[in-house]
């Protein structure tokens, strides 16, 4: 077979593929599960099985991340560390951020999440209107993030901002150029960060990036930047997307909202299940370092190759009825956060933060109905499936704080 046998013009940031994506990966598993298309630069590989996918992810020797921009097509925000490194250099990074992510660094962040999510809703409760998007996913996760790297909380949106417009749109389009600069912005403020925190460090994550090690070295200011930035994009993306898509989803699932309502302890199962279901990050790519074979077809070395990880997750041949949502799977072994020395290392903060957005979402907006002739895709959702809108109404409530911050 040769390579013209399998080309297929898929392209991961059209209109169409926006408004659509599972349709298209549905196909190429169908027809084509490794494919090649030419639409960016020299062209790209796709695979959208879960066993290739699940194979070459954790083949990191074949398959690097160490070779510049994991994007198709490739814009570099800067370098973002451990994703964009391979073991055992990624997993020397990853320890030295892994405190922050353990189940009990979670459960002590989790009195200031509920705090954030009920704040952010107490903004909109009285009117009876909002869009779940904006006034609720972006804030709530912007907040968390804040908290985490210790920067003050009423910076979110110098973060949130040019963070979800790059992964949102199109290269070449203004709005993604605008997000690039303003992405250099804040690789600039963290080097500023690390020259003041040299001279008086801090409780936040510059102070405690300064005083570790690795290889028994201190880590160089790009590392730190490059750290931090992944900190950054890794907290606002996934969950920014995830809760504007559950939110619509139970829109149109009366029934499993209903039972969530009523066992609000089946809401981790159902956060697992819906990032399956609309994983929201469609997958990177990875870098062939050596001449392989996948499906029957030869990959070069120095090819580039998509894992589709958003597809994976519907194959029928490791998920029975993939395009149903149902609470039962078990295990689930979903690749929403990857899988391998690279998977999310704050996979288990996004499940608590998101879970806790449902919970408090059920219980103070009960009766939300989704405007669903006003719900907008993104431009594109080739990195980030996501909603641009998830416009609201449901019948007002009460602040539980007064303003100004104390309790109603």
């Amino acid at each position: 077979m040769t390579r013209q046998d399998v080309h297929y013009e898929f392209d991961h940031h059209t209109t169409e593929f926006a408004e659509d994506p599972w349709r298209i990966y549905r196909k190429l598993r169908e027809t084509c599960p490794v494919a090649h298309s030419a639409a960016y630069e020299d062209g790209f590989w796709v695979l959208t099985s879960y066993s290739d996918v699940r194979r070459c992810t954790v083949d990191t020797e074949t398959f690097s991340s160490d070779g510049g921009d994991l994007l198709i097509p490739s814009e570099n925000p800067g370098r973002l560390l451990p994703v964009q490194a391979d073991p055992p250099m990624a997993t020397a990074y990853r320890r030295l951020i892994n405190p922050l992510f353990t189940v009990s660094a979670v459960r002590a962040m989790e009195p200031a999440i509920r705090r954030y999510v009920d704040d952010t809703i107490d903004e909109f409760i009285e009117r009876g209107t909002a869009d779940l998007v904006t006034d609720l996913a972006l804030p709530v996760p912007g907040l968390v993030t804040m908290n985490l790297v210790g920067w003050p909380e009423r910076d979110w949106p110098e973060v949130v901002e040019p963070i979800r417009d790059f992964s949102t749109h199109r290269v070449g389009e203004p709005e993604r150029a605008a997000a690039g600069q303003r992405l250099a912005a804040l690789r600039r403020r963290v080097s500023e960060d690390i020259r003041r925190r040299r001279q008086a460090p801090g409780d936040d994550l510059v102070t405690r990036l300064l005083a570790a090690t690795v290889d028994g070295r201190p880590l160089d200011e790009d590392e730190i930047v490059d750290i931090t930035m992944m900190v950054l994009f890794g907290g606002v993306d996934t969950t920014v997307a995830a809760i504007g898509n559950m939110a619509l989803y139970l829109d149109s699932d009366r029934d499993l909202r209903a039972r969530l309502s009523a066992h609000p302890e089946l809401v981790p199962a159902a956060v697992d299940e819906l990032l399956r279901y609309e994983a929201p990050v469609q997958g990177f790519a990875r870098f062939v370092r050596a001449d392989t074979e996948i499906g029957g077809e030869r990959i070069r070395r120095g090819e580039k190759v998509l894992l589709a990880w958003a597809s994976a997750n519907r194959d029928p041949e490791a998920f029975p009825d993939p395009d149903t949502v149902r609470l039962d799977r078990s295990p689930n072994p979903h690749l929403s956060f990857g899988i391998g020395p690279h998977r999310c290392i704050g996979a288990t903060l996004a499940k608590a933060e998101l879970a806790i957005v449902l919970r408090r979402l059920l219980e103070r907006m009960p009766d939300y109905t989704v405007d669903r002739a006003r719900v907008r895709p993104t431009v594109s959702c080739g990195t980030t499936f996501a909603r641009a809108t998830v416009p609201v109404r449901f019948t007002p409530g009460s602040r539980l704080r007064a303003k100004g911050g104390d309790q109603a």
